[in-house]
């Protein structure tokens, strides 16, 4: 086993209530193996319409 260093660019639905968005990013980060450690580190707006969210994430993989 070895620790890789992440860094994704993901989609945060609006439908997605702040609460939830821990798991979203857990879920989104074991396809790569597992999360030891992890931070947003960047959010995006569409601006006012709120049609788009997108987060930085950085983060210590596990991998396999």
């Amino acid at each position: 086993m070895r620790l890789n260093s992440l860094e994704l660019e993901l989609e945060w639905p609006i439908d997605v209530p702040l609460i939830s968005l821990r798991l979203l990013i857990l879920d989104k980060l074991k396809v790569y193996g597992e999360p030891l450690r992890w931070a947003i580190t960047g959010v995006k707006t569409s601006g006012n319409t709120n049609s788009f969210r997108k987060i930085k994430v950085e983060g210590v993989i596990l991998g396999k």
